[in-house]
């Protein structure tokens, strides 16, 4: 298979002289990245260079960074350390009363779980919704499952064990018309779907920068959609988040006015150098690429190891439908004992992949090419 995106794999370590195919755990850095994290240790070692405006435009670079990323306005942005920032905002912030309810798909990642029953003790259930038919929680199952006191809906736009993607138009027009919240984790797909999120009806969607961004661990963005912004309280005080509050030379009556926009959302110690120096040069990275191009060379990859399957003891967990595609492709073999059988020998044999919901998950990124495809194969049919 021919493929020019294998370029970019000049961009990136040579991983040890392994095979690395689990973008979906942790995805490693650009060397852009590293150099630009080496510049910014450089603050913390020379103090004395750090400019008083670096605390506002650093933020600002990466917020600009998102934007331009997922297709929003930066004011749409709240800089994270994780995913699980936005999903612990629109727990604790959106309005919910005694007896409202939440809907979340089962197999969910704990991320996506606990915060949500978090809500118990203030009334708030939670349901978990089953497939109707097969393996796989969908949109249809939902909306489905909406009942009377239904007011949130949350789930991972791509799941973390088997990579279903959820059609959150459909979901999310669904919600609209019931006056339902959308909240989406986007771990596993921002950066590795390309999507406009401006384009869907999602209220909040929470991300990780250390996975399919390819940026550091501890960095990550909440976009919360400007209609609703007004709906959600403000549960932690960040005093950067505060206007004026960076005016440390006149602080008289300390007026508590929230900046505008998504901002007043932003974690404590937003500007921190390290985390968004890297996490601004992996966007960066990643939208030179484009986000398209990372998603069309995944699939080629995935494509050719379905191909080759059939010698090897492995065969398809994920939907195969080009709608439910995304940048994860999970395998088990004919049992349990077997899948984690070979889930060692491809680890024991250099080929990291994960084990998840026990299926060996495979997920590769633009730095990837056909000959570390036809090593797993290799490994996995080795007698």
């Amino acid at each position: 298979m021919q493929d020019d995106a294998s370029a970019w794999k000049r961009h990136f370590s040579d991983f040890g002289g392994k095979v690395y195919l689990d973008c979906a755990a942790q995805g490693p850095f650009p060397t852009e990245t590293v150099s630009e994290v080496q510049r910014a240790l450089r603050l913390k070692e020379h103090p004395e260079e750090i400019a008083g405006s670096l605390y506002e435009s650093l933020p600002g670079h990466a917020r600009a960074a998102v934007a331009r990323l997922i297709g929003c306005d930066p004011d749409s942005v709240a800089l994270a350390t994780g995913a699980s920032h936005g999903l612990n905002l629109a727990a604790r912030c959106l309005p919910l009363d005694a007896g409202d309810e939440v809907l979340l798909a089962s197999g969910e990642f704990p991320a996506n779980v606990y915060p949500w029953l978090n809500l118990a003790s203030g009334g708030v259930a939670v349901r978990l919704v089953r497939p109707a038919s097969g393996r796989f929680v969908g949109e249809s199952d939902l909306i489905a499952a909406i009942g009377p006191k239904t007011r949130i809906i949350s789930i991972s736009h791509v799941a973390f064990a088997t990579g279903y993607r959820s059609d959150l138009r459909v979901l999310g027009e669904a919600c609209r018309a019931r006056g339902i919240f959308l909240v989406v984790d986007g771990a596993q797909s921002v950066g590795a779907v390309e999507f406009d999120v401006s384009d869907l009806p999602i209220d909040v969607l929470a991300a990780s920068g250390d996975k399919w961004l390819l940026a550091p661990f501890g960095t990550g963005f909440t976009y919360v959609n400007p209609a609703i912004l007004d709906r959600l309280r403000v549960a932690d005080v960040n005093w950067m988040n505060v206007e004026g509050s960076s005016n440390l030379n006149d602080l008289d009556g300390y007026p508590l006015r929230f900046r505008e926009g998504a901002r007043r959302f932003d974690v404590p110690e937003a500007a921190s150098f390290l985390n968004l120096a890297g996490f601004i040069a992996s966007l960066s990275f990643l939208t030179r690429v484009g986000v398209a191009e990372v998603e069309a060379h995944v699939r080629r990859l995935h494509d050719l190891l379905v191909r080759g399957l059939g010698r090897t003891p492995l065969r398809v967990v994920s939907d195969l439908a080009p709608e439910r595609r995304s940048g994860i492709l999970a395998l088990e073999a004919s049992s349990r004992e077997e899948t984690r059988a070979l889930y060692r020998r491809l680890r024991d044999r250099g080929v990291v992949v994960s084990l998840r919901a026990n299926s060996i998950r495979v997920s590769p990124h633009i730095y990837n090419t056909p000959g570390d495809i036809d090593l797993l194969l290799d490994a996995a049919s080795a007698g």
